[in-house]
Order: C-alpha cells, then sequence, then structure tokens
C-alpha cells in the first residue's frame, strides 16, 4: 500500500543540516520535542490522534526474560526517497540474528501489525520522509531504504520495574536507529545511553517530552536503556516511544 506523501510535519531544511552535521560528526544527535514542533509544521491534532495509538498495542509474548511490561506492534516500509514514494510492506514476522540479539534472536516473532489510522496518520509520512532525508544528506546520496516501525509501551509498577531494553546494550543491525518519545507517564527512570562499539560512554540522555528525538549511527554505535519504576506506586506508570530503523537498500 503505497503512503501519501504530504505531511503536516516536514522537518525544516536548517534543522536538516543540523542533525546531519551532527550525525556525521558525533554518531547520534539529540532534538528536543519543542525544538520539532518550533521548527516544524507539526498538526497537533494530527500528532494527539497518532500518540493515542499506543493505547492499543497488544503485550509482547515474546520475552525472553518473560517479562510481561512490554507491549508493541510491527511494520515495515519501503522508501524510494528519489521520488518520495512511501510504500507499506506485507506483514510479516520480525527475526534478528542471535548475534544481534541475544534475548530473542533467531526467533520469528509474530505481532500485530500496525493499526490502518496509525499508518494513515499524516505526522508517521511525514516523519519517515523528513529522516530518510537527514541519513541521505549524510551519506551523500540518494536511494532506497528499508524501514522498521516498533512501536513500544514500557508499564512499570512497584513490583516489577519496566525494562525499555531487555536486552542491554546492543545494537540493532540496521544503519540507523531513531527514537522518539511519545509520552511517559508517570515513571522515572528511562536514561539512554549511547557507546561506541567498544562499549566506551559517548551520551547520556533522557527522553522526557513528546517528540523528543534521538539519531544514532547503529553501525558505529551501541546504545541501551535503564528501567524505568513509577514516580507514585499507585498510579498507572508507563513509558511510550517509537523506535524506527532505516536499512539502505540501494
Amino acid at each position: 500500500m503505497e503512503i501519501e506523501a504530504s505531511a503536516p510535519i516536514k522537518i525544516a531544511p536548517l534543522i536538516i543540516d543540523h542533525l546531519s552535521g551532527e550525525l556525521r560528526g558525533r554518531l547520534f544527535t539529540v532534538l528536543s520535542g519543542r525544538a520539532v514542533q518550533a521548527a516544524c509544521d507539526v498538526d497537533l491534532a494530527a500528532w494527539n490522534e497518532f500518540a493515542a495509538c499506543w493505547n492499543n498495542l497488544p503485550q509482547d509474548k515474546y520475552m525472553g526474560d518473560n517479562g510481561s511490561y512490554r507491549f508493541r506492534r510491527y511494520g515495515a516500509f519501503e522508501l524510494d526517497a528519489a521520488d518520495g514514494v512511501l510504500q507499506q510492506m506485507p506483514h510479516g514476522p520480525y527475526v534478528q540474528p542471535s548475534y544481534i540479539n541475544k534475548l530473542n534472536g533467531d526467533i520469528a516473532r509474530h505481532f500485530e501489525p500496525l493499526e490502518p489510522h496509525f499508518v494513515d496518520n499524516p505526522f508517521l509520512s511525514g516523519l519517515l520522509l523528513s529522516l530518510a532525508q537527514v541519513f541521505e544528506q549524510v551519506d551523500g546520496r540518494s536511494g532506497k531504504w528499508d524501514i522498521r516501525l516498533h512501536p513500544y509501551r514500557i508499564r512499570a509498577s512497584s513490583h516489577t520495574p519496566g525494562n525499555p531494553t531487555p536486552e542491554g546494550l546492543h545494537r540493532d543491525g540496521v544503519d540507523y536507529i531513531v527514537t522518539m518519545m511519545v509520552r511517559r507517564h508517570n515513571v522515572a527512570g528511562g536514561e539512554t545511553y549511547i557507546t561506541d562499539v567498544a562499549g566506551k560512554l559517548m551520551c547520556r540522555y533522557t527522553l522526557t517530552d513528546p517528540m523528543d528525538l534521538m539519531l544514532a549511527d547503529d553501525a558505529r554505535t551501541m546504545h541501551g536503556v535503564t528501567k524505568v519504576l513509577p514516580v507514585e506506586e499507585r498510579r498507572e506508570a508507563f513509558r511510550d516511544v517509537l523506535v524506527i530503523a532505516y536499512t539502505r537498500t540501494s
């Protein structure tokens, strides 16, 4: 299914220059949600409808640590950046090799697909197209991309901390990895840390606000996220993020 390219979010050229320059020089970059909203034409109604999709994520039944705290869906897209055509791929299982994912590797994980109103939301297409522009500027060439989307909700309770990266410090086996904060509700923790391939710390940063973005060169860095706990024990607590993986195919 081809996705409409026109969208209410288009990252401004100056921001694309900033993100690509930092990614090229430091191998990672962070952009606050406030900066995204200030620099881009974000339709807040579309964003709110998009963020509401996290309220209907099924539980992840493939947790190698037997945890019941993670909820997710999964979908794949193909983007031809030369003409801006974004195509949703037929739904299938998600597989990672065990050398990349030591917890859940070499398993065909059959997650529920992305909902139509998630896919059709104009915020999403604008985000995916704009991020591709950043990565193409880093690489200095245009081409085709395989894009994998992972909306996650990590729940936490006083008895069971939520673990955003149960596999620990890792890479995803792709070219570029993106994490976008959607919502933090009554949680503490969840600090993202990025290292080089040898494990030397390069960055520690906590995504806190809606639309906060972190981009990293996945081939030359590793990343992880600390556990989350409820601030108020008797209230629901969760961390919602969208993880997007870009792999160049041409």
